[in-house]
């Protein structure tokens, strides 16, 4: 079964030391590819290094909405040159937050450094990871005003309604969960995902080999884009 990591941050800090750990046991899982998502300019040259270095890691740039205060004057055209030395990355992470951290900041600051690099997504024909708490209205309304996407948005951790699926995908959307938003020990999680797949595949009647394969070619689909390191097969 092949899998792909759609969105992480093994730049992290606390984990940055692991990481080549991390990427060898996942290698050895069937785990093919990470796209790991800067936050911000300060940790960009070590998503960049990490990517220089592993096949296997998709870079990608971008200023997550926490972060939008601290960026510098010249942070977008930062950003620019960064894409321009990294033909492979994708742009991310990016997005917008109202949650009980992002109430902290200047919610028009966010959609200024969003939308800046929602456009730029689209001019290099890139696609692009998005956050988004508790501003998926917001969210929404800018990706019909800016879109569609034919390079895709994935909207990673989705927590929007399910009535508004259908009007993200005509502009290109993609969704994904992550463990974030479900926090469990390992052995439940573990128990939990199988269920899902399960689930999932006698509601489409396939078999659970034929649903991995199909999401691991939406995420090759989605991070094809011309200069990546993944191509469709």
């Amino acid at each position: 079964m092949k899998l792909f990591d759609a969105h992480c941050h093994l730049q992290d800090p606390r984990i940055l030391n692991k990481a080549p750990k991390l990427i060898s046991t996942a290698l050895d899982s069937g785990l093919l590819n990470f796209a790991v998502n800067g936050v911000s300019e300060k940790d960009w040259h070590l998503v960049k290094e990490m990517g220089d270095n592993y096949p296997s890691v998709i870079p990608c740039f971008g200023v997550h909405p926490w972060y939008v205060p601290q960026r510098s004057p010249n942070w977008f055209t930062t950003l620019k040159e960064f894409f321009e030395t990294t033909p492979s990355a994708a742009v991310g992470e990016i997005g917008l937050d109202k949650g009980s951290k992002g109430r902290e900041i200047d919610f028009n600051d966010q959609i200024e450094v969003f939308r800046q690099q929602l456009e730029l997504a689209k001019e290099l024909k890139k696609p692009a990871s998005v956050h988004c708490v508790r501003a998926f209205g917001d969210l929404l309304h800018i990706v019909k005003d800016i879109g569609p996407f034919r390079d895709g948005l994935l909207l990673h951790s989705y927590l929007g309604s399910a009535e508004m699926v259908p009007e993200f995908v005509k502009s290109g959307a993609y969704f994904s969960l992550s463990g974030y938003i479900m926090p469990m020990k390992v052995q439940k999680a573990k128990k939990m995902l199988k269920t899902v797949l399960d689930y999932v595949a006698n509601l489409l009647e396939i078999s659970k080999e034929e649903l991995a394969e199909i999401s691991y070619k939406n995420s090759i689909r989605l991070f094809s884009y011309q200069g990546s390191k993944v191509a469709l097969g």
